[in-house]
């Protein structure tokens, strides 16, 4: 059975029905809105090489986003020890998505990584950062690192919105206003 808490801003719970035989994929996600060009996010969001100097949740990375490619992570939840993460590209769509594989505990934790930006004007857009996790430890993942996944995405959204602040200032344009 998944965990299923009570509704918590920028925490989602719902999620497929399970499979036969098997138990509902266990989601867990930050979104925030942004008032900037999803160009802009996209530049950042699609140059995994450059994320170590903005990115808090990925303080080390390489890679490149093309399906199949294998990205190298430096996985950096708050309050636990960094960990090594070699996922595999699932799928992307520029402006619009990147989705990764990615496995943990010796692959009895499995999940899909994703960072979703949907547009909602020109210059306004609403970051989707989360993972939804499977496989027989999923449970016991979550309810031991619920917070610290929740916690680093939210991180994540919020210096990705100072990074496109600077670069929209850098070019001319006006910082996006707080969330």
């Amino acid at each position: 059975m998944a965990i299923r808490p009570p509704p918590v801003f920028g925490m989602k719970s719902r999620g497929p029905k399970p499979s036969a035989g098997g138990t509902a994929p266990l989601k867990i996600e930050h979104r925030i809105g942004v008032q900037v060009a999803p160009e802009i996010l996209w530049e950042l969001l699609s140059d995994v090489d450059g994320w170590s100097a903005w990115n808090p949740l990925y303080p080390k990375s390489r890679g490149e986003i093309r399906i199949g490619a294998q990205l190298e992570l430096t996985e950096a939840l708050p309050g636990r020890t960094t960990r090594e993460a070699r996922p595999v590209v699932l799928e992307w769509m520029p402006l619009e998505q990147i989705h990764w594989r990615d496995s943990r505990s010796d692959g009895w934790v499995k999940s899909v990584r994703y960072i979703e930006v949907d547009i909602v004007s020109a210059t306004g857009c609403i970051v989707s950062n989360g993972e939804i996790f499977t496989g027989l430890l999923a449970k016991r993942h979550l309810k031991a690192n619920r917070t610290a996944h929740l916690d680093g995405f939210r991180a994540m959204n919020e210096a990705l919105i100072e990074r496109a602040g600077q670069l929209l200032a850098e070019r001319g344009g006006a910082p996006p206003a707080a969330p």
